[in-house]
């Protein structure tokens, strides 16, 4: 088209400046059918020129025309990249609330579980307590094949002896006096007797792990042999009594050695 364009232009430029001169000439002839050449040469120029300007509006059309087509190939791949980003979004949004989902699920298994092991708790207290038992809780801090130690919440550590009739749990199975690991979590269900309190049930919290055997004793808070600590209640914080507290539980003096 600009090829064109510029013939065009070309061709009127040299009939203008060919037949400008003669033109004026023609025009100014008494004679009319050199008047009447004039004309049409005059005529002739000017559809040239209008031929000429058509092109170049024609050529600026085109101009703009393939402006735009870049301008469309460019939104193309914007919209493109777009979309692939949002198609990102989507699957990060659709990872997220799987997560979402299963923490839910997650979060719901351990409520249950919360909830199955208070009622169990609630349910074993109230057994206890029908037999005449007593429920402590707390850490323990020292355990032997005879006595295990716990420190309540808040108050005095207790003591309680074992026995072979003891029953231990660790995580709800069954298990021995050397697998409960100091400084896990347990409750004691005890009765009074001559020698003190004496465990029934020890039941130790599986989250503080298993099986490392525990015998080492502590040089803090235990009493001389032949000393007598002022006697205190076996329950603190941490315990739960129906009868009167018991009077064999001794809090521990720190400072001395078994």
């Amino acid at each position: 088209m600009r090829s064109v364009t510029n013939a065009v232009a070309g061709a009127a430029l040299l009939l203008g400046g060919v037949s400008c001169a003669s033109t004026r000439q023609q025009a100014e002839s008494p004679n009319p059918t050199t008047r009447e050449v004039a004309s049409a040469q005059q005529r002739s120029q000017e559809a040239l020129a209008r031929a000429h300007d058509a092109q170049k509006a024609a050529a600026d059309q085109a101009k703009k025309a393939a402006e735009a087509d870049a301008q469309v190939r460019q939104d193309q791949q914007k919209l493109e990249r777009d979309q692939a980003t949002a198609r990102q979004e989507h699957a990060k949004a659709q990872q997220l609330q799987a997560q979402a989902e299963q923490e839910t699920r997650r979060a719901a298994q351990e409520a249950q579980q919360q909830q199955q092991a208070a009622a169990s708790g609630l349910a074993q207290q109230m057994q206890h307590s029908a037999r005449g038992q007593q429920v402590a809780a707390g850490v323990v801090t020292q355990v032997r094949p005879d006595e295990i130690v716990l420190q309540p919440p808040s108050g005095d550590v207790m003591r309680f002896r074992l026995s072979d009739q003891t029953e231990v749990q660790v995580g709800g199975r069954q298990a021995s006096a050397n697998q409960i690991r100091e400084g896990a979590e347990a409750r004691v269900a005890y009765e009074q007797s001559a020698n003190g309190p004496m465990a029934v049930r020890v039941s130790v919290n599986p989250s503080a792990g298993v099986g490392s055997t525990s015998g080492q004793e502590s040089t803090t808070g235990t009493s001389a042999p032949g000393t007598s600590a002022p006697s205190a209640p076996a329950t603190g914080t941490g315990s739960t009594t129906e009868p009167a507290s018991p009077q064999g539980a001794t809090p521990e003096t720190p400072g001395t050695t078994r």
